[in-house]
């Protein structure tokens, strides 16, 4: 019996796959930890942008979920809503946020 040309064992295999998922794990958690919100002023009114590592992820002139390009009326209602699709995405969670939503955090719409 020939031992050097052996396939790699099932364990090794599996633990190959488990370092590879666990260095994805840990650049995902440094993103997610990365996120940074900024608001800006648009012609009449506000919008944001959520940064990775200084770069745009997500920008969003409207006010999101509202028919029509509407922009924020204040700076502090586009960065609550910044902040509350900042936290869906640290939950792993889709980054739509509804029309209930503004309202329960008292977005004017």
């Amino acid at each position: 019996m020939n031992y050097m040309t052996k396939t790699p064992s099932r364990s090794l295999i599996i633990a190959i796959l488990l370092a590879i998922a666990a260095i994805f794990l840990i650049f995902s958690l440094r993103s997610r930890n990365n996120l940074k919100v900024n608001t800006f002023e648009i012609e009449n009114g506000y919008g944001y942008s959520i940064t990775i590592r200084e770069k745009i992820f997500i920008y969003q002139p409207f006010i999101p979920a509202v028919e029509g390009n509407i922009p924020f009326s204040s700076r502090s209602d586009a960065r609550k809503t910044a902040r509350i699709v900042k936290r869906k995405l640290k939950n792993n969670e889709e980054a739509a946020v509804s029309v209930k939503e503004l309202r329960e955090a008292g977005i004017k719409l």
